[in-house]
């Protein structure tokens, strides 16, 4: 099993907990895993609620600009016109609406944290904000 097949196992076992197992801060652990440095290490543990969570980062608002906030803590990340495979974006569904949330492109379809496992959607579903290169594959 590869890497990132590990981690998204690792995430399904996983309880969604705000501040500390959410959509972005799993993403924030596959950047950690592939980088070595953990870019959201200065939030973790730090909000507990949606509320809370748009308050300290606001990312409900503007989501590229919290998760480029985060990645310049370990020095930014290169943003990308297309994803490769490891990639992380900021995603919006097509087909509900519902607010953004961070993913990672598995080289077919983004997988995501969800309140009960991993998403995974179809990329005619999910539309990239924004994406930023980790030099996996």
């Amino acid at each position: 099993m590869t890497p990132l097949f590990q981690e998204l196992h690792r995430w399904k076992t996983l309880p969604f907990e705000w501040g500390v197992c959410d959509c972005c801060l799993v993403v924030a652990d596959w950047v950690w895993r592939v980088k070595g440095q953990d870019p959201a290490a200065h939030i973790r543990g730090m909000y507990d609620d949606v509320v809370s969570c748009e308050r300290l980062t606001g990312f409900i608002r503007h989501p590229v600009d919290a998760i480029e906030a985060c990645a310049q803590t370990i020095g930014g990340l290169p943003r990308v016109e297309t994803a490769g495979k490891g990639d992380i974006a900021i995603l919006r569904r097509l087909d509900a609406p519902a607010r953004p949330f961070a993913g990672v492109w598995t080289g077919t379809h983004w997988a995501g944290k969800a309140q009960d496992g991993v998403t995974v959607l179809d990329p005619r579903v999910a539309q990239p904000i924004a994406i930023w290169g980790l030099d996996y594959a």
